[in-house]
């Protein structure tokens, strides 16, 4: 050994000394990967306002966090709505796995549910004029309602704003408030919560016969700059950004929820076709393969759910089917295996 090969190994042993621990390393990027953005009350009012009027969980309406610190597989941010060929598992072909047992076996029938190529996302319609106090919208979607969050960047003149659409009149249960408010034409109401720290103001309007908006901030803006708030709202088309791309989704069924952890799909009886991605949970006795990931089919009476072990992620993707639809172990796994998972996405607790 020559001098400058006695020099690198001397240097590259002591580097190694340095280094991080396996586990420490992981746990610093699943630790960066799991970091919410600050929720703050206008966020919470939009979330409750959408339970009261459909009783869904406040907590599938979260804005889409920032990139970074993402697990390991894991594809670049991006908002197009069909798969890329690089995304990453549970995406590729299913490998091949031990067959669901007989007891549960689905065949198909004439009122099988079919899956098709690719996504189309759903965009949020309106937007507010750029300004230097609040940052761009962050669409999502919860129990069928179109969501914005528009963050405030200056909160001593401005405030979190969040705009919902509707198909329905909202309904609320806090005590409040409520003055008649005239509003871009329309008859409005606008609902006061006294509450600490600040007040709470949420201005709705019927937009048209089928629309319904609700703005939703706080005092640090008077009741007259909510109505210009409203009356600012222009024509947009802001995309919902999902959770993961697909590589298939269920025919005849329109998206209900997408959000950083969920996206779900209603038929037309409201039964739901649901993705959603869990924090782990160890799986009992996996009878399936998806791709690498070991998983567990069961079908009862609540319907059809398959649980995917993304260890890599370390969560857990749970696909489920409502009973009353129909869909075969087959194209259920397929479907599976084509769900792929973004920097962007949260796992959710249980």
């Amino acid at each position: 050994m020559d001098e400058l090969d006695r020099l690198l190994a001397d240097t590259m042993h002591g580097a190694a000394g340095r280094a991080p621990s396996d586990a420490g390393l992981l746990t610093g990027v699943h630790g960066r990967a799991r970091r919410y953005r600050r929720r703050r009350v206008a966020t919470a009012l939009s979330a409750a306002a959408v339970v009261l009027a459909l009783g869904v969980p406040a907590a599938v309406v979260l804005a889409v966090r920032p990139d970074g610190g993402a697990p390991v597989g894991a594809v670049p941010t991006t908002s197009v709505s069909t798969a890329s060929p690089e995304a990453p598992s549970p995406s590729g072909a299913p490998a091949a796995g031990p067959p669901a047992s007989a007891a549960h076996s689905s065949p198909a029938t004439a009122d099988t549910m079919k899956l098709v190529p690719g996504y189309t996302a759903p965009a949020f319609p309106y937007s507010l004029p750029a300004t230097d106090g609040l940052k761009a919208p962050v669409a999502s979607m919860a129990g069928g309602n179109l969501v914005a969050f528009f963050e405030a960047t200056d909160i001593r003149h401005h405030s979190d704003t969040t705009v919902t659409v509707s198909s329905r009149r909202p309904v609320y249960s806090t005590p409040a408030t409520e003055i008649p408010k005239p509003v871009r034409g329309h008859a409005g109401t606008l609902r006061t919560v006294d509450v600490q720290p600040a007040k709470q103001l949420t201005l709705y309007w019927p937009e048209s016969p089928t629309r319904w908006i609700a703005l939703a901030t706080d005092d640090t803006y008077t009741p007259e700059q909510v109505v210009a708030l409203a009356d600012a709202l222009t024509p947009a088309s802001v995309p919902v950004s999902p959770p993961f791309t697909l590589d298939l989704s269920p025919a005849g069924l329109v998206a209900d929820t997408v959000s950083q952890s969920t996206m779900s799909f209603r038929a037309p009886d409201n039964a739901v076709f649901g993705v959603v991605l869990y924090k782990r949970r160890a799986l009992t006795a996996p009878n399936q393969t998806v791709n690498a990931y070991k998983a567990r089919l069961t079908r009862d009476a609540t319907g059809a759910t398959l649980d995917v072990d993304v260890v890599d992620w370390n969560a857990t993707l749970r696909v489920s089917v409502a009973p009353g639809l129909t869909i075969t172990d087959a194209d259920l796994l397929r479907f599976a295996s084509g769900v792929h998972i973004l920097n962007r996405s949260n796992p959710t607790d249980w």
